[in-house]
């Protein structure tokens, strides 16, 4: 799935465990990421900017659903 172009309204629509299971490949690949920097052999080094975002934007919506909860 591509994590950089969803936006807060269309990850608003999904389940908790979704969203979960979502961060989770989202952290993997920033770690992938993140190790191909390190050993130079990354050309798009924005990649880890946009998995930050993008792990951001799903944490946020993640806690919103949490908190609404209670």
């Amino acid at each position: 799935m591509d994590y950089f172009k969803l936006t807060a309204e269309e990850l608003r629509s999904k389940e908790v465990s979704e969203l979960r299971s979502a961060s989770h490949e989202v952290r993997k690949s920033l770690a992938q990421v993140r190790m191909d920097v390190y050993t130079a052999s990354a050309v798009n080094t924005g990649k880890v900017k946009k998995l930050k975002k993008a792990l951001a934007r799903i944490l946020t919506v993640s806690h919103e659903k949490a908190r609404a909860k209670v």
